[in-house]
């Protein structure tokens, strides 16, 4: 009987046909897994978002927009990684006539790459971005794509024209009163778009440190010399930040077995270190002017670097996250004189802002 005999040869070929699987499945899944790049670098571009280059390159030529095309292609990374059928998300903007200006509306690519430069482009000229260099202005112009017409003039008024993660968050919140709404724009947005923008390169701040993390807020300040129990600094720029190496040295403790956004109050992962309640966490040596400092960057998202590796300052080691005993997305750094076991006490404590300077 033919079923019977193709069930015989289906019996008989499964486990070859399993095997096969799971082969093809090991080998896609790693070629899928996260891939850090080069971690001294900008991140990468997806495949998606390089296919339009081509045609970016075409269309800015058009518009008056050559030098800015690492500039559009990143915020095409930021807005939909190449996905979808409006890839800059620019269907609310006035220079879309051709569809609904509402979210999503585009139909065509093609089309909405041509409305993004547009919009783009418009706001480079109001925020008066003078190069592909001028990175200040850039992030004004690219907080005004985000937000919309009104930011820029309103960052005039209020803040000298200056973008900063705090103006932003002020302008959102203000704009999601007006309108009753939960969330308005997104406000690091603008630093979203320059981890993808190959024109911009981390250039340290003068002095001897950097800070680990850019454009960061503050959130909670250090006590421990004023008989309080914070002994080093929270600051935040967003979930999924890059950080830097502050300073030239050695990685001596490393963590990152613990959930990425899992943080809580109480939550004591790594368990059974100095660091307990750290999450993910780098630790630093440090050789500066005859004193030996250990810095501990912790509750970070990822981990790019390894214990005994030897880093650069300015250099990515990871991103900020929300793990072990946090509340919410942010970097816990603490600075300790000579031991490397200090954390959370006062052997050896120095306030980073000594260290980092003023942020």
């Amino acid at each position: 009987m033919k079923w019977l005999r193709r069930l015989g040869l289906f019996i008989f070929f499964f486990p070859f046909f399993m095997m096969i699987m799971m082969i093809m499945m090991v080998g896609f899944g790693s070629a899928s897994q996260k891939s850090n790049d080069r971690i001294d670098q900008a991140a990468s571009l997806s495949l998606m978002v390089e296919s339009y280059r081509p045609y970016v390159e075409e269309r800015a030529a058009y518009y008056g927009m050559s030098e800015y095309v690492d500039l559009i292609l990143a915020v095409m990374q930021v807005e939909s990684g190449g996905n979808g059928s409006d890839p800059m998300q620019a269907s609310e903007s006035g220079w879309n006539e051709r569809y609904p200006q509402m979210p999503n509306a585009i139909l065509d690519p093609l089309y909405s790459i041509d409305v993004g430069i547009q919009a783009l482009r418009e706001n480079l000229n109001v925020a008066e971005v003078s190069s592909p260099s001028d990175i200040a202005h850039i992030k004004v112009a690219l907080a005004g794509y985000n937000f919309g017409s009104g930011f820029i003039p309103w960052l005039k008024d209020h803040h000298d024209g200056i973008w900063s993660l705090d103006a932003a968050i002020a302008f959102s919140a203000m704009k999601a009163s007006e309108q009753g709404w939960q969330k308005y724009g997104d406000p690091p947005y603008a630093n979203k778009v320059m981890r993808y923008y190959t024109q911009y390169t981390f250039s340290a701040q003068e002095g001897e440190f950097i800070w680990p993390i850019t454009d960061a807020r503050m959130t909670q300040d250090f006590s421990a010399n004023d008989g309080g129990h914070h002994f080093g600094i929270d600051i935040s720029a967003w979930y999924g930040a890059p950080a830097y190496a502050p300073h030239d040295g050695k990685i001596v403790a490393v963590s990152n077995t613990c959930p990425v956004n899992g943080g809580y109050l109480g939550n004591l992962c790594p368990r059974n270190t100095f660091a307990m309640g750290g999450g993910n966490f780098v630790q630093m040596e440090v050789e500066y002017e005859g004193r030996t400092l250990y810095i501990i960057m912790m509750h970070m998202k990822d981990i790019y670097v390894y214990e005994g590796q030897k880093v650069e300052k300015g250099q990515v080691i990871g991103t900020q996250g929300n793990s072990g005993n946090s509340s919410g997305a942010h970097m816990h750094v603490e600075i300790h004189e000579n031991t490397n076991r200090g954390i959370g006490s006062y052997e050896g404590i120095i306030d980073p802002k000594a260290v980092l300077g003023g942020l």
